[in-house]
């Protein structure tokens, strides 16, 4: 009589598996596969919320504030903080004390700091004005033209577009900058000083020209010169963020071509937009929309129009402090537009 083994292992079922088992495979290994084949190829972008801040000034800068507003940012995978200064300048100097990866500037403070520093990169053009700053006066104080502005106290915001504009206008007007006084002033100060009567006279960017000269009514005049400065707003970064986002700055201008052509398409919306940003009426943002072209580029004209206003301030300084001429083709990076809407490129390169 043969012993009886017993195993802790179960028999084994040589049978084949049901029918209803290859059905469910068949039903739910595709399933299994399409859903592994989509978390592979969301997972890049679930970790690609990268977090920047753009800090930003005057309504030129309008295409960063209204990309957050209609949400292209997001739509373009970045968590975006956006920042508002009372300048450009101001901006930009919180851009470099690393408040910021990013500012939007006028190219008067990018070359003023261009002089003693490299460690940023111009990414584009956001916009640009032939007329954007202007003089208002007190006719009160006897002045009706430029010329008699000889000897005047005129307060200005130091090293912006609205300095440099003051010392063409006067050299247009047959006068020469140390002619005046000048009175340098945060931006935010210089129209309550000029409606206080602290100075015979301003210059400033608008709406904050138009705004000085209807609050005194008659008692003011405005100085317009078209084409004295010719004034990009450029979209600046810190050189290492740059150098190692370049993902990051393409969807950045891609959400500012979104907004640019928004703008475009849908005027209407958008300075309802860009006025309850800048909480300004809505008078004052006709008047900026008039004066500017919001335009994402990087023309040729970027490196003559940096050189002018390089030249200027280097002129400014005493001859053995003057220093050497940067070369703005450097300070450009062009990678990132380049690679998103070549044909904003016509920058020699």
């Amino acid at each position: 009589m043969k012993r009886q083994t017993h195993s802790n292992q179960a028999p084994r079922d040589s049978r084949p598996p049901p029918r209803w088992w290859d059905m469910r495979c068949a039903v739910f290994t595709p399933l299994f596969l399409a859903l592994s084949i989509v978390l592979a190829l969301a997972a890049p972008f679930a970790h690609a919320a990268d977090k920047v801040a753009i800090c930003y000034g005057a309504v030129s800068s309008a295409l960063v504030p209204l990309a957050k507003q209609r949400d292209f940012y997001t739509a373009e995978g970045l968590d975006m903080d956006v920042h508002l200064f009372p300048s450009g300048r101001q901006a930009l100097e919180a851009m470099l004390a690393g408040e910021c990866e990013l500012s939007a500037a006028a190219e008067t403070p990018v070359t003023h700091y261009s002089l003693a520093r490299n460690d940023f990169r111009i990414i584009a053009s956001i916009s640009i004005s032939k007329s954007f700053e202007r003089v208002v006066v007190r006719t009160d104080r006897g002045i009706v033209t430029p010329a008699d502005l000889r000897g005047r106290r005129i307060a200005v915001a130091q090293f912006t577009g609205a300095h440099y504009f003051l010392d063409t206008f006067l050299v247009a007007n047959g006068l020469m900058p140390q002619d005046v006084s000048k009175v340098y002033l945060p931006a935010q100060e210089v129209v309550p000083a000029f409606l206080r009567g602290d100075v015979d006279a301003i210059t400033h960017w608008e709406p904050n020209i138009h705004n000085a000269a209807t609050a005194l009514g008659t008692k003011a005049k405005v100085f317009v010169a078209p084409g004295v400065h010719v004034s990009p707003f450029l979209l600046v970064g810190r050189y290492e963020y740059v150098r190692k986002n370049p993902v990051s700055i393409e969807r950045i201008l891609r959400a500012l071509l979104s907004a640019e052509r928004f703008a475009r398409e849908q005027p209407a919306n958008a300075k309802a937009l860009v006025a309850r940003n800048y909480t300004a009426s809505p008078d004052e943002i006709e008047l900026i929309w008039l004066l500017f072209e919001f335009r994402v580029s990087l023309g040729q004209t970027l490196p003559f129009i940096l050189e002018n206003s390089a030249r200027w301030e280097i002129g400014l300084m005493p001859p053995a402090q003057r220093p050497a001429m940067p070369n703005y083709l450097d300070f450009i990076y062009i990678d990132g537009l380049l690679a998103v809407k070549p044909a904003a490129v016509t920058l020699i390169h």
